[in-house]
C-alpha cells in the first residue's frame, strides 16, 4: 500500500472509536475496485464467541488491519504489506500503512452513509435449505460441505426478482441478461435505476435457484438402507443472506460473491447445530436476523433457533456484544432488530418518512430520531379515526420505533387496546372502551409503561410560544435516547421527530410527523404536502399549552 492511498472511515465507526475505552483489536471493511479502502466495523483482540467473528460481518467485509485505542502516548504499530492501522489516542485519529517496508503516516476521511450507500447497495438472497443430519458431529460436517459443493458449482443460480436476469456461479457468472445490459463486464448498477430515490440505501433481492441436473452422469444412482438405530437432527435454514454490493462490479461477478454470503452463513448454520447437539432447547429450525443498527452502521451477520426464546439467546448476544465492541446498553441483534422486509404492497405502513425531506432553512445543529419507525396515521387499517385518534396514531408511533429497535415483542396495539389498558389501571371508566373520546400525552406515557414497561419524562409549557426555549433540551433528548416525542395539550396531537436548533442565534425548526393526514401510504405526497416536514415555531399556537412525553430507552440487550 503506497501512503498516499485513502482510507475512509464510515462516521459510525469513527464516532464509536472515539467513545471506545482503551482496547485493540481488528479492523474490518471493504477494498472497492478503485482502490478505495473503507474501514466499517472492529473486532476485539480476544472475541468472546466459540465461533470466528468473522462469521459476523457478511462479505466482502474482510480484515483490513489492526486498531489500537489508548491514552496519551503510543508505540507505532507493526503493519504487513497490504494492511493498514488506526490508532485513536483521545485527541487525534492515525493512520499507518506499509510503503517500501517502512511504517509511514496515512491519510484519512469520514464517509458518510448516504456517500456510503452512492457507491454500494444492499442484495438480499432469502433461502431455504434441508440441512436434516444424524445426531453427530461429522454427520454436520458432511451436510454442510455437500450444500457448499453444491453452491461452488454452476449449479448456483441467482434470479433478480420480477426480472429475468439469471446470474450464474460459473466462468460466465451469466446465464440471461435479463434485458439490463449487452455485455458481461458492464456494472450491476444498471438493474437500480429508478429504485430507492426515497431510502437511504437502494436494494436488489435475488432468489437462489439450485438446478440439480447439472452435469451429464452415466450412472444410476445407489440406494442403500441401514437398518441401525440412529437419532436424526432435524434442521431447517430459513436464511437470507443481506450484504454489500459495490455498484460498479461487474455483473458477471455478482453470482460468485453472493454464493460467499450464503456459504458464511452454512458455516454459521454449523456452529449452531453442533450447540443444538448439546442443548435440546435449541432444537429446530435456524432463521436469519441480520441487523443494520444505526449506532454500528454495518451490517452483522445473525442466525438464531427460530423457536426459542430470547433469553435463552442473551448470554450469546452478550459474547456478540463483546466481540464486536457494540454498547452494551441496547439491543443491536436481537431476533426484532432484523433489517425490515420491503413493503410488498403500496398499502404497508411506511417507514422514516423523513428520508429525503427539504432541509430546514435554519443552519443549525440537526438531531434527529434515531433508527427506525412507522409512521401509523388517521384511517389505517381500515379503522376510522378522523379527528379524535391523532394521540392514539402518536402512540402506535412511539411504540413501532421500540419494536424495530428491538426493545419489545408485543404488537401495535389498537385504539380499543389502548382503551382497555387506561380502563384497567384505573386512569379510565369502563365506558370509555369503544369511545372516540381523545387522550393527551400523559396517557400516551401510561400506556407506554403500563403495557411494554417504558419509562418517560414529560415537558410542559403553558404557551405554544415557550417552545422556542425548549431546543436544546429536545436536541438532547434525540441524541441520547433517540426516540420520537408525542407532543399534545390542549390542541391537536403530533409527533417530533427532529429538531434543528442554533444555539448561537436561537432559531429552530422541528420536524413534524403529523398523524393528522387521512390518505393512502404515498410517501411523495406525504412528503410534498408537509405532512412529514420541518415546521417552525409558529406552527405552534400561542394560546394553548403543550404537554410532551419523551421516552426513555430501557438499558438492555
Amino acid at each position: 500500500m503506497k501512503s498516499e492511498d485513502q482510507l475512509s472511515i464510515l462516521s459510525q465507526l469513527y464516532q464509536r472509536l472515539k467513545k471506545t475505552e482503551p482496547t485493540e483489536g481488528v479492523l474490518y471493511g471493504l477494498r472497492s475496485t478503485d482502490g478505495t479502502i473503507i474501514a466499517v466495523a472492529i473486532s476485539a483482540k480476544s472475541p468472546s464467541t466459540k465461533h470466528d467473528v468473522a462469521l459476523l460481518l457478511p462479505p466482502p467485509i474482510t480484515p483490513l488491519g489492526k486498531f489500537l485505542v489508548c491514552k496519551g502516548d503510543f508505540t507505532k504499530p507493526e503493519v504487513e504489506d497490504d494492511e493498514v492501522a488506526i490508532v485513536w489516542d483521545q485527541n487525534d485519529l492515525h493512520i499507518f500503512v506499509k510503503d517500501g517496508g517502512t511504517v509511514l503516516s496515512g491519510t484519512y476521511s469520514v464517509l458518510s452513509e448516504s456517500d456510503f450507500y452512492d457507491k454500494h447497495f444492499i442484495a438480499r438472497v432469502p433461502y431455504d435449505l434441508d440441512l436434516t443430519s444424524k445426531d453427530s458431529v461429522s454427520s454436520i460436517k458432511n451436510v454442510i460441505t455437500n450444500f457448499k459443493e453444491i453452491l461452488a458449482s454452476p449449479a448456483a443460480c441467482f434470479r433478480l426478482q420480477n426480472t429475468t436476469l439469471l446470474l450464474q456461479n460459473s466462468e460466465d457468472g451469466v446465464l440471461n441478461l435479463g434485458g439490463f445490459f449487452s455485455e458481461l463486464d458492464e456494472g450491476i448498477e444498471e438493474i437500480l435505476k429508478g429504485s430507492g430515490k426515497k431510502r437511504l440505501y437502494q436494494t436488489a433481492i435475488f432468489k437462489l435457484m439450485l438446478n440439480r441436473s447439472v452435469g451429464n452422469h452415466n450412472y444410476a444412482p445407489v440406494v442403500r438402507l441401514d437398518n441401525r438405530k440412529t437419532t436424526i437432527l432435524a434442521t431447517h435454514l430459513n436464511g437470507e443472506v443481506v450484504m454489500y454490493i459495490e455498484k460498479s462490479v461487474p455483473v458477471c461477478n455478482v453470482a460468485k460473491l453472493l454464493v460467499e454470503g450464503i456459504v458464511q452463513q452454512l458455516n454459521l448454520a454449523e456452529y449452531w447445530m453442533n450447540r443444538q447437539l448439546q442443548d435440546s432447547k435449541l432444537h429446530g429450525s435456524l432463521a436469519s436476523y441480520n441487523s443494520l443498527h444505526y449506532i454500528t452502521g454495518h451490517l452483522t451477520n445473525i442466525l438464531y433457533p427460530e423457536t426459542c426464546d430470547e433469553t435463552l439467546l442473551e448470554l450469546y448476544r452478550k459474547e456478540v456484544h463483546k466481540s464486536l465492541l457494540f454498547p452494551l446498553d441496547r439491543p443491536i441483534v436481537r431476533r426484532l432488530n432484523k433489517i425490515p422486509a420491503l413493503p410488498e404492497n403500496k398499502h404497508a405502513v411506511l417507514t422514516n418518512t423523513h428520508i429525503g425531506v427539504k432541509p430546514s432553512g435554519v443552519d443549525g445543529e440537526v438531531s434527529i430520531v434515531l433508527g427506525t419507525y412507522a409512521y401509523h396515521h388517521y384511517m389505517q387499517d381500515r379503522f376510522d379515526d378522523n379527528k379524535w385518534g391523532c394521540a392514539y396514531r402518536s402512540l402506535q408511533t412511539l411504540i413501532s420505533w421500540f419494536r424495530y429497535q428491538g426493545y419489545t415483542d408485543k404488537p401495535i396495539p389498537t385504539h380499543k387496546e389502548i382503551q382497555k389498558c387506561l380502563v384497567n389501571i384505573g386512569d379510565k371508566p369502563s365506558s370509555f372502551i369503544g369511545s372516540t373520546q381523545w387522550i393527551g400525552s400523559t396517557e400516551v406515557g401510561f400506556v407506554l409503561e403500563s403495557m411494554f414497561n417504558i419509562t418517560s419524562r414529560f415537558i410542559n409549557v403553558s404557551s405554544g410560544a415557550e417552545l422556542v426555549y425548549k431546543g436544546r433540551e429536545l436536541a438532547m433528548h434525540f441524541k441520547l435516547q433517540g426516540s420520537p416525542i408525542m407532543i399534545g395539550g390542549g390542541v391537536l396531537a403530533h409527533t417530533i421527530i427532529g429538531v434543528d436548533f442554533n444555539p448561537e442565534t436561537g432559531d429552530i425548526s422541528y420536524l413534524i410527523l403529523d398523524p393528522h393526514y387521512t390518505g393512502s401510504e404515498d410517501l411523495s405526497t406525504i412528503q410534498s404536502r408537509g405532512w412529514c416536514g420541518w415546521k417552525g415555531p409558529n406552527f405552534w399556537k400561542t394560546d394553548a399549552y403543550y404537554n410532551l412525553c419523551l421516552p426513555q430507552r430501557p438499558i438492555c440487550i
